[in-house]
């Protein structure tokens, strides 16, 4: 909540107060306006639109001279030629254009019905007139359609023909239409000729890529077996330790008592890769997930 004319949100120090006027919450320095009110019949602080609303209220007193021109005897007021004692004559002429309006308001005719409609038809103007045939007409204009068809139905014209020539008519006809059939006939049937031929086509090619794919597959079926006789081999191979040592470790001849990662003198065989390292570079090749978290001692060969 805040304050209506401040706008300031109330708080501790800020309390919320009611004007007694309104009844609106405010501050304490926004209700600062003294008035009497009535309904309290007595004076309280209210705030600033309360304190505007009783200033237009508020009737005004005239001053002191109409008091002492209120002594005198007041002119007759249908007379216009009268003028107010004490008055000048700007005042004289201004009084006298008011009982000429008021005078013009009383003598002036309530307007009627007619007279109403006859302002309208002076601020309108003439509207244009236009007749049921003028209108058929643009109607007409605007669909495309001749005006008689639009007025009137069209009936068929009777056939004054005899039955001969009704005949022959028809039979013209019949004639016109075979030779229409037969002329399109051929270009019909060689449309249908070249979609058969195009349909075999397309079969051919179908079979031969099918005798692909049989060629393809026959090809994927033998090399699948190689990669499984090469499988069993090195199944094999890691089945028997012999060959392993033979394959994958260096023969004890070629071998150096060196470390492979510093060159100085080994010390220590990693039973996982099988190499030699001295102490600190086995600490940095050691690796429990690829197996070479052991080793043994190694001595170097006399020779």
């Amino acid at each position: 909540m805040a304050c209506n004319t401040c706008a300031k949100p109330f708080n501790l120090l800020r309390k919320e107060k009611g004007c007694p006027g309104c009844g609106f919450s405010y501050c304490s320095k926004c209700l600062d306006h003294k008035m009497f009110l009535e309904k309290l019949n007595a004076e309280a602080k209210v705030c600033v639109q309360c304190k505007k609303k009783s200033n237009y209220d508020k009737k005004i007193e005239p001053p002191s001279a109409y008091f002492k021109l209120a002594t005198v005897q007041p002119p007759d007021p249908n007379d216009s030629n009268t003028n107010y004692a004490g008055a000048s004559s700007k005042d004289n002429e201004i009084l006298k254009r008011l009982q000429n309006l008021k005078q013009e308001q009383v003598h002036k005719k309530v307007s009627t019905d007619d007279e109403i409609a006859q302002r309208l038809k002076n601020i309108k103007g003439d509207l244009p007139s236009a007749s049921v045939s003028e209108i058929e007409a643009r109607l007409a204009n605007l669909r495309g359609v001749p005006v008689q068809s639009h007025c009137k139905p069209i009936l068929p014209t009777p056939d004054l023909r005899t039955e001969q020539e009704q005949a022959d008519d028809l039979m013209k006809q019949y004639l016109e239409q075979v030779n229409i059939d037969t002329k399109y006939k051929d270009d019909f049937n060689d449309i249908i000729d070249s979609i058969e031929s195009r349909v075999q086509k397309l079969k051919s090619s179908s079979t031969e890529i099918s005798e692909d794919k049989s060629k393809l597959l026959s090809n994927n079926n033998t090399e699948l077996d190689e990669e499984e006789t090469v499988n069993k081999i090195i199944e094999k191979i890691k089945a028997d330790p012999s060959l392993d040592e033979t394959v994958d470790s260096p023969t004890k001849n070629d071998e150096l008592p060196f470390c492979e990662i510093c060159n100085e003198d080994a010390v220590l065989r990693c039973l996982g890769c099988r190499y030699l390292f001295c102490k600190l570079c086995f600490m940095e090749h050691k690796d429990d997930d690829d197996g070479c978290d052991r080793y043994e001692n190694y001595q170097p060969p006399t020779n």
